[in-house]
């Protein structure tokens, strides 16, 4: 099923206001759900920027499930965060890679928890338990529902159809309006 756009000439208030949260094709097509739906995806969404992980490590996750689903459109707005978040070139690209190398352990694993998540729907014993040597339940926890709810975006975006929007977020405008 590929989804026209909901016609934002016809938004309520309340689709507005959920829209300028964050202007993207994502939430426009988000809004054909009921706006509370639309409003605790937001906020479950943005809520990452401020939880556990380290920037590096959340964007880590975010596109590496981006890569493998394929999703243009999750990179596309997690390439200019993940450089915010200071991870070097070498790093996104090894992240991107089908078969990532040259990182440290701590990026190493959460690779491989992202992994787990998108092949087997959870993360495998073996890399639990080197997980909880470095991190903590917490940050394990979060990257988990962090892994999951980008393997859902990614679902959402390929069954409707969503297109690349012209421009990737400013984060940093996201993240002052999120405050």
């Amino acid at each position: 099923m590929k989804a026209e756009y909901p016609d934002a000439s016809k938004f309520t208030q309340e689709q507005k206001e959920q829209f300028d949260r964050l202007p993207i094709n994502l939430t426009r097509m988000l809004l054909h759900c009921p706006v509370p739906m639309v409003q605790s995806f937001l906020d479950f969404g943005l809520s990452f920027r401020t939880g556990n992980l380290d920037p590096k490590i959340r964007e880590l996750v975010i596109l590496r499930m981006g890569t493998l689903r394929g999703s243009s459109y999750e990179l596309l707005h997690h390439l200019p965060a993940a450089r915010l978040a200071g991870l070097s070139e070498m790093e996104i690209s090894a992240i991107t890679s089908a078969k990532p190398s040259g990182l440290n352990e701590k990026f190493s694993l959460m690779l491989q928890l992202a992994d787990d998540c998108s092949q087997l729907g959870k993360v495998s014993d073996s890399t639990s338990e080197k997980l909880a040597k470095i991190f903590s339940v917490p940050e394990i926890a979060e990257a988990t529902l962090l892994a999951g709810f980008y393997e859902m975006v990614a679902c959402f975006l390929e069954t409707t159809g969503v297109k690349l929007d012209e421009h990737g977020l400013n984060w940093g405008k996201v993240d002052s309006e999120s405050a």
